[in-house]
């Protein structure tokens, strides 16, 4: 669809624009199509905005494996880091758990021989408190077999508390494998959920750290157009009504769309201020138009908008 260049430069000029100056603003609304109409200039956004890739590890970077403009799959690979210190890491620890097993396993027999030698303790115990009751045992004697049923019960106590340890030990040893392990998963880093790759941030050779941005991202999802209505206007934006984006060097209309949100303030230019210091005598209403699906206009694109109010 064609939007006539020269009707719609005259309205621009006139500044019916978001962020359009007071005296320009008036003249606009003594023009027909202000009856029926706001125009404004617009951003065009993922709706859920730009977002940066981070790294979330450390070392250095192997490969990259995405290029910009890029259309990735979430939990695909972007880039690899280097692992050899974790892998290290992860093979010394699977190195401790055969020994300490075997460990386990001498210990826990040493129990069980422990408990026969005490039962055959206390059967003597048995046999020679009889023997003392009937005289024919000393008491000397008869401590002596006592001795022996306390020294072996001290000992398995002593021996099930090395197992336990041992026990102990080989579950902090399966700790650091898991944690080896999931460092060693963290060295691939991989996109958190679909969409396209806007600039890539990193290369081969190259050092990251864990919030490094390495990667600027667009997630999959509707494009919107994102525009400021001058206060003046700001009252005559409701949600469903219809847009039309336009570029701003052909007058072709791009791309329809649909207001869906609209601020409940009024705030300072934001889009389209160029200068932080610049001065402002009107305030703006935010306004977001989700782009009917197909069209494609370049996203971080400024486009002339056309709000529909009837």
């Amino acid at each position: 669809m064609k939007f006539p260049i020269l009707h719609l430069s005259l309205l621009l000029l006139c500044c019916a624009a978001c962020g359009g100056k007071k005296e320009e603003a008036a003249v606009v609304t003594t023009t027909k199509t202000t009856n029926d109409r706001v125009f404004g200039i617009a951003r065009i956004e993922p709706e859920d905005g730009i977002t940066d890739l981070v790294a979330g590890t450390s070392g250095k970077v192997l490969s990259v494996l995405i290029d910009e403009n890029q259309s990735i799959k979430q939990g695909q690979t972007l880039i690899t880091v280097d692992q050899s210190v974790e892998k290290s890491q992860l093979l010394q620890a699977k190195s401790k758990i055969g020994p300490q097993t075997a460990a386990i396993t001498t210990q826990r027999a040493n129990v069980e021989t422990l408990k026969i030698n005490l039962r055959n303790a206390q059967t003597i115990l048995q046999r020679n408190t009889a023997l003392f009751n009937g005289k024919a045992l000393t008491k000397e004697e008869l401590d002596n077999s006592q001795f022996e049923v306390d020294r072996y019960q001290k000992e398995i106590a002593e021996a099930e508390a090395k197992v336990v340890e041992a026990n102990s030990k080989i579950d902090e040893i399966k700790t650091d494998i898991a944690y080896f392990e999931t460092v060693l998963g963290q060295k691939k880093v991989l996109a958190p959920m679909g969409g396209k790759i806007l600039k890539v941030n990193v290369k081969a050779g190259e050092y990251v750290q864990n919030d490094l941005k390495i990667a600027e991202f667009a997630p999959d999802g509707a494009l919107v157009a994102k525009t400021e209505v001058d206060e003046i206007f700001a009252d005559r934006i409701q949600l469903g009504q219809k847009a039309l984006l336009l570029s701003q060097t052909s007058g072709d209309t791009i791309a329809q769309g649909t207001v869906y949100f609209a601020a409940d303030y009024l705030k300072a230019k934001s889009l389209f201020k160029d200068q932080s210091t610049e001065q402002e005598d009107r305030r703006i209403r935010e306004v977001h138009i989700k782009i009917e699906a197909g069209a494609k206009p370049l996203i971080g694109s400024r486009v002339d908008c056309i709000i529909l109010l009837k």
